[in-house]
């Protein structure tokens, strides 16, 4: 059997890289343009966020970036809205064989940006100044949210995958490095074989014993010194087969290090989500009263008309 090479995945046809190309360019575009809003905001209001709460009520620019102000309450829509829509991953991993709506991998990447750029536009929105109340517990949620999550991300990038991004069991794991193996000895038949039994013992023999939080932190030390042996080797072969020997020791890295850490990751995922998920659910139902409050008692409905000239 031959090796799922980035290449040659199964599955991997022209319609999945056409979806996945799609996911990241819109997913991009999105970044940018929340990263336009908020320079843009924070360009404008360079001197007025530098006052006190008592100093910017009499300031020009206050009916402005005020979290009241015309500006104010885009961002804070903004940043709930973003908030929102990152829930669509979890729309989309519940429909695994609905392939059409591109790779989850895709969908998570989109995921971390609103997960990013959402609470970043509420910390404007407050204008940088400490929340009291009620909303003082759903900016204290949303920061513990995005740090956990910012934790599950990397927990997450831990566990063994294919190179289409989907997430392998360990015995899946065990028999693709078996597979990559074989590949790797037709990529680098010209090697000096003993580089190449150096090369192959950086991939193969990890001696880091994975059983907590700090081992996988040291893992990923290892996994980088790894990689530059590697690196050494490859630079040695025939350009022609660089690339396809590099793809080979780089997927067996990968792989060996999902194989180590999958375990503790696995557990770390799952305590993960009894801290994430009620976290979120908190976070969310004092934002819907936030919001309900803004609009019904505060204008804001009248300030988003402003700002959108309506």
């Amino acid at each position: 059997m031959s090796a799922a090479l980035p290449h040659d995945v199964p599955g991997d046809g022209l319609l999945s890289r056409a979806l996945r190309a799609l996911a990241t360019a819109a997913t991009t575009l999105l970044a940018g343009s929340i990263g336009v809003v908020l320079v843009g905001a924070l360009w404008t209001g360079r001197e007025y966020y530098q006052l006190t709460r008592e100093q910017r009520v009499s300031h020009e620019l206050d009916g402005l970036l005020s979290a009241g102000g015309t500006l104010g309450v885009g961002l804070g829509f903004m940043g709930t809205f973003l908030m929102l829509i990152m829930l669509l991953y979890s729309l989309r991993k519940a429909l695994p064989r609905w392939r059409i709506l591109g790779p989850p991998s895709g969908w998570l990447r989109f995921h971390v940006v609103c997960g990013v750029g959402g609470p970043l536009a509420i910390w404007v929105h407050s204008g940088f100044l400490w929340p009291v109340g009620l909303v003082a517990i759903a900016f204290w949620c949303m920061v513990a949210v995005a740090l956990s999550g910012g934790f599950g991300r990397y927990v997450y990038a831990l566990l063994p995958r294919a190179t289409g991004g989907r997430t392998l069991a360990l015995s899946e794991a065990a028999d693709a490095l078996a597979d990559l193996r074989a590949d790797l000895v037709a990529s680098t038949a010209g090697v000096d074989p003993a580089r190449l039994t150096e090369a192959l013992a950086a991939v193969q023999d990890f001696s880091v014993a994975v059983r907590t939080l700090p081992d996988l932190l040291r893992l990923n030390g290892e996994l980088r010194r790894r990689r530059r042996i590697v690196e050494g080797v490859v630079d040695e072969l025939p350009p022609e087969v660089q690339a396809q020997a590099r793809d080979a020791f780089e997927a067996q890295l990968k792989l060996k290090r999902g194989l180590e850490a999958g375990r503790v990751a696995g557990r770390l995922m799952r305590y993960w989500h009894l801290f994430h998920r009620p976290l979120a659910g908190a976070m969310y139902l004092i934002v819907a009263v936030h919001v309900a409050s803004a609009v019904l008692f505060g204008g804001s409905l009248a300030r988003l008309a402003e700002l959108f000239g309506g």
